[in-house]
């Protein structure tokens, strides 16, 4: 039974710097207020601030991950915390991975640091500035040096993500959380920082945007887009509950 529905913000909720749409927004937030539905969390790779406004947009009351799990909001408390696997030796190596992609990014005036993250080291931009020729120089750099963080990436992001704080972790520690196991939990995501998550929940979905590669090894691809493919899966696991 699927207990837990957890949805990625990014490329599943919204599309990045688009504006939202808020008619949707409200029509999944009043599905997620009935009593027949199931609990509703959000796993994203965004940083705490936007988590948070987005737990309040749809009104969750159950607790969230930031940073992909680097950390978690509840929201009934106000509090947040970041993972136990984020301790000081790992907090020292995002730092300086973080220093090697601001050297890195200096020839690169279209790309940025993600200062808003504390537990991975990031940046984004687009294509059209040098997003991916960065990703090509980023990658075997952090293989060889550091081959226990993952690398992965978005159409406008790269994130470093540390071994034990990616979004499989995270809904290992939601789950532990809210006396939860993984299998009971549903999950949407679109791209290959979700891959591992999609890969360990109780049923997988994917929006129509999300990566090939992605939408192959979901339970379910949806034809929909963004928002409405989250609609969609919520409303089918509903029928699980």
């Amino acid at each position: 039974m699927i207990r837990l529905f957890v949805a990625d913000i990014d490329g599943c909720l919204a599309m990045p710097y688009e504006p939202f749409r808020l008619d949707r927004m409200q029509e999944l937030a009043k599905l997620i207020a009935r009593p027949d539905t199931p609990d509703f969390a959000l796993c994203s790779g965004r940083s705490y601030a936007y988590v948070e406004a987005i737990t309040q947009l749809l009104a969750l009351s159950q607790p969230v991950l930031f940073e992909s799990g680097g950390g978690m909001f509840d929201v009934t408390t106000g509090l947040s915390k970041l993972h136990p696997s984020f301790t000081p030796a790992v907090r020292s190596e995002v730092l300086i991975i973080r220093e090697y992609l601001e050297q890195l990014i200096r020839a690169y005036p279209g790309l940025s640091i993600d200062y808003g993250k504390q537990t991975q080291a990031a940046l984004v931009g687009v294509e059209e500035n040098g997003l991916f020729e960065v990703l090509d120089r980023i990658k075997p750099w952090v293989h060889e040096r550091y081959p226990q963080h993952h690398t992965f990436h978005t159409h406008i992001s790269i994130d470093v993500v540390p071994e034990g704080l990616t979004k499989a972790e995270g809904l290992a520690w939601l789950g532990d959380t809210l006396d939860l196991e993984v299998s009971e939990m549903a999950y949407i995501g679109d791209s290959d920082g979700d891959w591992g998550a999609l890969a360990v929940c109780g049923h997988s979905f994917a929006p129509s945007n999300a990566d090939p590669i992605v939408k192959e090894a979901v339970d379910h691809a949806s034809e929909l887009l963004d928002i409405d493919s989250v609609i969609e899966a919520y409303l089918l696991v509903s029928e699980l509950v």
